[in-house]
């Protein structure tokens, strides 16, 4: 069995639930680890290039059975992705961990299961083992590891969202479900990624609002008004990870998410505008249902519980490099502002700013790439109240920067480096780097 045991960021934190593979912490895991990542490695010259859309090698009889299973109405994509990644300057343990997900995402086709048409079912599961970096008691309030953050600090290893999917013609659809927002985070232009291939750090892999659990329960409305693309999301305020919540829907109030995207060519290059408002009936927020806050445990005592709160932001990927055989790639800038009235929500505003997206090297066109900045601003009243308590609280900013390499079409490895500055003000400023590999199928 595993182990399992408790760390304080803080000295007096909220404990977190954090699973510590006993295996990640021998060195011959690493060694293995690399020995894998060497093999993969090995192959790549006899295997096609990413680059030619070809599909072959080791890989061709998974790539035969997927395509079998996609013709009977069941299409399958699996991936595992590996990290080993640790503190190099700052305040906390200094050791780099090694740890990893698989992520299973099925997706059934209603007509060729013999159902009506246009009809849909997803299926993600989770399963995230080994040691994260998320707890090296730097004092850091925002995961910087978002693909091991999730589903870990809801309390467990693993997790599955299921989303049924009814369209209605072309420019309409609904959905109803439990819904993983890593896997909306992941499909934004330029930036998205979801914390696997792309930026590690959630507050750019996946902005969080404060608003939004990362799994929630509910229904999604999409219409196309061309050239406006409008969603509704209404929603369960609290964490769906929680099986109570799937059993008492609503019981704690309702949020309602309004969005709408637009498209803005610039100088013939395409680019992508997005405003969205949130509101919610819930009575004050509950901490819980935002794992992806690591705020003291005082922090519940310091935000008012009023009834009912808001959220509004403005985001834009703007293609600066267009690849003329491929409309999905090129880079550009992206950035987002944000802002709510920071009680009883712990974040006030967010700003984030950036560059990247894929091919910025010659013959390079699967590679993806970024840089960028993100500042997340805490909210005066729990900054305050916690200070009358003994707990200084800033804001915590940071930029990452990452460079993901297109080994095959198969496989990809990557390097990252992170430096923050910690929310808690008595910590120095944090410096981690990491590298990843990931094989998909």
């Amino acid at each position: 069995m595993s182990d399992w045991t408790e760390h304080r960021i803080w000295g007096d934190r909220a404990n977190r639930r954090v699973h510590k593979g006993a295996a990640a912490r021998l060195p011959g895991m690493r060694i293995r680890y690399w020995c894998v990542v060497a093999a993969l490695a090995g192959w790549a010259p006899a295997m096609p290039a990413a680059a030619e859309g070809v599909t072959g090698g080791v890989f061709a009889p998974v790539e035969a059975a997927k395509s079998k299973l996609s013709e009977a109405g069941l299409k399958l994509d699996l991936s595992l992705t590996q990290f080993y990644q640790g503190l190099t300057s700052g305040g906390g343990d200094h050791a780099f961990e090694y740890g990893g997900k698989f992520d299973a995402v099925a997706n059934l086709i209603g007509e060729r299961l013999g159902l009506w048409d246009d009809f849909f079912v997803t299926a993600h599961f989770e399963q995230v083992f080994g040691d994260d970096v998320n707890t090296q008691g730097d004092g850091t309030i925002l995961p910087l590891n978002t693909a091991l953050a999730f589903p870990r600090l809801g309390g467990r290893d693993w997790d599955l969202s299921v989303i049924a999917t009814q369209r209605f013609g072309s420019d309409v659809s609904l959905s109803l479900g439990k819904f993983n927002m890593l896997d909306a985070a992941a499909k934004t232009p330029l930036i998205g990624g979801g914390g696997i291939d792309t930026f590690q750090h959630i507050g750019l892999a996946a902005p969080i609002s404060g608003v939004t659990p990362p799994y929630l329960a509910g229904g999604l409305l999409g219409v196309n008004v061309n050239p406006v693309n409008l969603s509704l999301l209404v929603y369960d305020p609290r964490s769906a990870q929680d099986f109570e919540v799937l059993e008492t829907l609503f019981s704690d109030g309702v949020t309602v998410s309004l969005s709408a995207t637009f498209p803005i060519t610039i100088l013939g290059r395409k680019g992508f505008h997005s405003l969205r408002g949130v509101y919610s009936s819930q009575d004050g927020i509950d901490l819980e249902s935002l794992p992806q806050l690591e705020l003291p445990r005082e922090a519940s005592l310091v935000l008012e519980r009023t009834r009912g709160y808001y959220y509004g932001s403005y985001s834009f990927q703007q293609y600066l490099v267009e690849d003329p055989n491929d409309p999905t790639k090129g880079w550009g800038v992206f950035g987002q502002i944000s802002l709510s009235e920071g009680n009883p929500n712990p974040i006030s505003n967010v700003v984030i700013a950036g560059v990247g997206g894929s091919g910025f090297l010659p013959g390079r066109s699967d590679d993806r790439w970024g840089l960028a900045y993100y500042r997340y601003f805490l909210s005066d009243d729990l900054k305050k109240g916690l200070a009358a308590l003994g707990t200084d609280l800033r804001d915590e900013w940071g930029g990452e920067a990452f460079y993901n390499f297109a080994v095959s079409e198969h496989f990809r490895l990557s390097a990252n480096m992170q430096v923050i500055r910690p929310g808690n003000s008595e910590t120095e400023t944090a410096v981690f780097a990491g590298l990843g590999a990931q094989l998909k199928f």
